[in-house]
């Protein structure tokens, strides 16, 4: 005859909060460091302006702002307080997989590092000498200020 062995409610109960215990002690370390800002060159801007005229315009309009079809302001205190908790490698995620809305992923991973670093520049952000990589692990600590 086979013997189950559960663990009692009472071990259940202690590891569930060993858990919670360990995570609420990580949590705020993880959110004590500061994010690097991201980092995106010129000729960047200027590659994902083309970009954008070409993809984003019609939904996003010509400012990032003034869609003819409803597409979210990409500029300004609601994008930033959107995407501030998740950061940039969100973003670029977010963008590739969704956008542009009739071909999700259809640009290449350059097009979009370089709309990314165009609408960066859009938020206050100024073009250095590195370029934003076209790798969404590589922006994992890139935050946007909020």
């Amino acid at each position: 005859m086979s013997e189950n062995k559960r663990p009692s409610l009472s071990q259940a109960a202690i590891t569930l909060a060993a858990a919670i215990v360990l995570a609420m002690a990580a949590a705020p370390t993880a959110r004590s460091q500061p994010a690097a800002a991201p980092t995106f060159t010129a000729e960047q801007v200027d590659r994902g302006r083309a970009v954008y005229g070409r993809n984003c315009t019609d939904c996003h309009g010509t400012t990032l702002d003034n869609g003819e079809f409803g597409g979210p302001v990409l500029k300004g205190g609601f994008f930033r307080q959107k995407w501030a908790p998740v950061g940039v490698g969100a973003l670029y995620s977010f963008t590739k997989g969704l956008m542009p809305p009739d071909r999700p992923g259809g640009l290449t991973d350059q097009n979009y590092a370089d709309l990314i670093a165009y609408i960066l520049s859009n938020n206050g952000y100024t073009a250095g000498d590195k370029e934003l990589p076209a790798d969404p692990n590589a922006m994992q600590n890139m935050g946007i200020k909020p």
